[in-house]
């Protein structure tokens, strides 16, 4: 009798145990766990390769990396990894890709009023444009274009004003003249191509060399790291240092994926974007000094036009850049504000 006692003794023990482990474990189920940061991935992309914006992703992933410890990792993509200019655009805008930095009329395709800056008539010298870049009106009228089109505007630079390179030699507006020179798609490049006597071809940076190499086209309308980093100085050695617009490059960063960031990664991005540019601004003053000791040393040729062909050459392009704003009320507002704004900077 008092074995059987023991025994439902023993049992209830048991279950008792058993209740209060049950009653543990849910305990520490429903309790508040400590939080895990969310981690985010961006991929950034660009055309060029071992040049400026090339140089801005490899800064900006180091900087945001330690500045978000780790909560977003940047993949840098140069060379057109992830497509050219219109799948740079698309991904931009579907959140496949997350950042791109290039020229402001290589997004022409999301809006037609990204080629207004880099249109002639704005900027006279490298100089000018640098400064520029730097007034919150001129930034603010840019960004605003790219917020429109599901971007977020996250920093601007003067890559350089555009120049030349040519198969043979060109020296005067009339050498233009039947050439077949690379642009990218916008309207304003192609009119300026035109206006000089030229025929522009659009086409992606991977397959420009090529086309130099077999004789498709004669020359290519860039700036003078593009012509370095691609050695362009073995295909088109005969680089004219023409000025006439600018190469404006803009870092872009896809607003879908950036909806999905906390507000202090948010604000990491933006913060990261721009405290980047002072130091890579100087980092490209200092870079077209060396390119052109590079172009040079390889056998390169830099020539300028002569005054007066120099000013025919302006006054060309200027009158294609009127007539394409004049047809487009947005391209023309934009124009005339941002011509506005670089007028009261010296």
């Amino acid at each position: 009798m008092e074995r059987g006692r023991n025994h439902v003794a023993m049992h209830r023990s048991d279950k008792s145990a058993l209740a209060g482990g049950l009653t543990l474990v849910a305990a520490l189920i429903l309790a508040p766990q400590p939080s895990r940061s969310q981690e985010f991935t961006m991929k950034f992309a660009t055309q060029t390769i071992n040049d400026m914006q090339h140089e801005y992703i490899k800064v900006f992933k180091a900087e945001l990396e330690k500045a978000t410890n780790g909560r977003i990792s940047v993949g840098v993509f140069p060379a057109s990894q992830l497509g050219g200019a219109q799948r740079q655009t698309e991904g931009l805008r579907l959140g496949t890709i997350e950042a791109a930095i290039g020229p402001v009329e290589l997004f022409v395709g999301a809006d037609p009023r990204f080629q207004v800056p880099a249109l002639a008539g704005l900027f006279n010298s490298r100089e000018h444009l640098r400064h520029v870049l730097d007034v919150p009106a001129f930034r603010k009228a840019l960004f605003d274009v790219a917020a429109a089109r599901g971007t977020v505007g996250l920093s601007l630079h003067a890559y350089d004003m555009q120049s030349f390179a040519f198969k043979a030699p060109v020296s005067k507006v009339a050498d233009y003249s039947g050439k077949r020179i690379r642009v990218l798609a916008s309207e304003g490049e192609q009119s300026a191509i035109s206006a000089l006597g030229g025929s522009a071809v659009p086409m992606s940076l991977p397959e420009v060399l090529p086309a130099l190499q077999q004789g498709t086209i004669d020359g290519v309308n860039s700036v003078l790291g593009v012509f370095v980093a691609f050695r362009y100085y073995d295909a088109a050695p005969n680089l004219v240092d023409t000025a006439l617009w600018p190469i404006l490059s803009i870092a872009l960063v896809s607003k879908a994926w950036f909806d999905r960031l906390p507000p202090d990664l948010q604000k990491a991005v933006l913060e990261t974007g721009s405290k980047l540019e002072p130091e890579l601004n100087k980092w490209q003053i200092a870079r077209i000094e060396t390119d052109s000791k590079a172009w040079t040393d390889k056998g390169g040729k830099i020539v300028k036009l002569a005054p007066g062909d120099q000013q025919e050459a302006a006054r060309r392009v200027s009158a294609a850049a009127q007539a394409v704003v004049g047809k487009s009320a947005p391209l023309k507002d934009l124009y005339d504000k941002l011509k506005a704004i670089t007028a009261t900077v010296n």
